[in-house]
């Protein structure tokens, strides 16, 4: 695929992300786009974003557990970039209009004291890598139109990254179970969908080494004071105008979120 479609398509997700319009497709010959056209397609507009003055925050681990990669018939994760501008507090609501078609589910973040590099990055090089851990919401989101119809359409639209809301108690990894763990997702007060820590790559600390080995083979590595987000451990939930989300995990901590009316 010639470079120029590339960089179109990088051009039209970036203005569909900044004015809230949406796409019809990725691109029109879609078909031809592979894994690694899509992640060109999604660091050009991180390199759009941080010319537009943001920054590179971290990184999202989508499609973490298996149900969730046989929708998009694959049978790894994928991986998405979280710039600065993405991350909500928690105690202000989010501004529906800057949203397309949000879903919310719970997440854990790792957040780094040291580097962490790959390929052969290990789980021991984890668990010293990461400094803490936050329960955390991702709001996922698509700017295409009909939402992404396959695992690359996904990953070029930055992997459906819409937002973050962090919660604001760091817990040690040292002492918790985040296989056992249990997550527990409410909207607007009711139990929406409840999981374990383990759907996710059998443990999201084995998500973090995924997303080390997977920036190594890019050439790339996660810094100290990045961010890795793990989700995929229970269905998201649709959210409109007015709702609140709220989300807690056994061993780390609660967070919540809403949506301004």
């Amino acid at each position: 695929m010639k470079p120029e479609v590339l960089s179109d398509a990088a051009h039209t997700l970036t203005d569909a992300y900044r004015t809230g319009r949406t796409v019809r497709s990725v691109i029109d010959d879609d078909k031809n786009l592979t894994l690694s056209h899509a992640y060109e397609i999604q660091r050009e507009q991180v390199r759009h974003r941080v010319a537009d003055g943001d920054r590179l925050r971290g990184f999202k681990v989508g499609l973490a557990s298996v149900p969730a990669q046989r929708e998009f018939d694959v049978r790894e994760p994928v991986l998405g970039r979280l710039t600065g501008g993405m991350f909500h507090a928690g105690q202000l609501s989010l501004d529906a209009a800057r949203l397309h078609q949000p879903r919310i589910e719970p997440a854990l973040a790792f957040v780094l004291g040291g580097a962490l590099r790959g390929p052969g990055s290990t789980v021991a090089d984890a668990a010293r890598a990461v400094e803490f851990v936050l329960p955390a919401l991702e709001i996922t989101d698509s700017r295409v139109e009909e939402g992404a119809r396959s695992a690359p359409e996904l990953v070029a639209d930055n992997a459906g990254c819409g937002g973050v809301v962090l919660g604001t108690t760091p817990v040690a990894l040292a002492g918790t179970d985040l296989r056992l763990a249990g997550f527990v997702l409410y909207l607007n007060g009711a139990v929406a969908a409840t999981g374990a820590g383990g759907m996710a790559l059998g443990s999201p600390l084995n998500a973090v080494v995924w997303a080390a080995n997977a920036l190594g083979a890019e050439g790339s590595a996660l810094e100290a004071g990045q961010l890795v987000l793990v989700s995929s451990v229970t269905p998201s939930v649709p959210v409109g105008a007015g709702d609140t989300v709220s989300a807690t995990v056994a061993g780390v901590g609660a967070v919540t979120a809403a949506v301004e009316r």
